[in-house]
């Protein structure tokens, strides 16, 4: 984790091989740590810590490049730009309180994992300076709507498919695998960012953006195994 850290601050070919260290570590170690088959994807707890990891990594590559990107490109002052990004808060507030009020519970993280992958597609048509902003907020606020919704149903589920002597190690694998998996996207997003940047200022915040909605994707498919 430390390598990647650093390595995504770096440039040139420090970064890469810092970054390559890093993830062949994760390679190697995060299986030992994290329930067996959670990059599989495997039915049940295995799909929980896997989509809490996915889900944590795709909200902070998108969220992570929306203040620069405002400030940069669109010309806005911080503080406007940071205005702009409390709508995730807002969103967030929404889901959680709006997931305590649901009958069918079970069908949450597919609907959020959904609503995340739909907000990270918006946000990621931003880049184009056509695209008015007001789908950049839209996007941010449909995310996090998702992830409100997600959050507190995986803990739930974590707790009722471990048994009583494994609830707290399963917990802390849930913590575990959206560190791992939020750390290693931002150090690549941060090192694709800094070799894009060169070429195409304007785009280069796709590594961030593009990459947030594959993984969202994935987290929809990966949402179905976990209900």
């Amino acid at each position: 984790g430390l390598l990647l850290h650093y390595g995504g601050q770096q440039t040139g070919w420090l970064s890469g091989v810092l970054v390559v260290a890093g993830l062949a570590a994760l390679v190697v170690f995060a299986p030992r740590l994290l329930p067996v088959g959670t990059f599989q994807g495997r039915a049940g707890l295995p799909s929980v810590v896997a989509l809490r990891g996915i889900a944590g990594a795709a909200f902070s590559a998108a969220e992570v490049f929306v203040p620069l990107m405002l400030s940069r490109e669109r010309g806005l002052s911080p503080t406007a730009a940071g205005l702009v990004l409390t709508t995730t808060a807002v969103g967030w507030l929404a889901g959680s309180w709006l997931q305590g009020r649901l009958p069918a519970w079970d069908r949450v993280p597919v609907v959020g994992a959904a609503l995340l992958a739909a907000g990270a597609a918006g946000v990621a048509t931003t880049v184009s300076a056509t695209v008015p902003l007001v789908v950049c907020i839209a996007g941010l606020a449909v995310m996090s709507l998702g992830m409100g919704l997600v959050y507190p149903v995986l803990s739930t589920l974590t707790l009722r498919l471990s048994a009583p002597r494994e609830q707290g190690v399963n917990s802390s694998a849930l913590q575990l695998s959206e560190s791992l998996f939020t750390t290693t996207v931002l150090a690549v997003a941060g090192t694709l960012f800094a070799a894009w940047l060169v070429w195409s200022p304007a785009t280069a915040y796709l590594a961030g953006f593009g990459l947030a909605a594959v993984l969202a994707l994935l987290a929809v498919a990966v949402a179905f195994r976990a209900r």
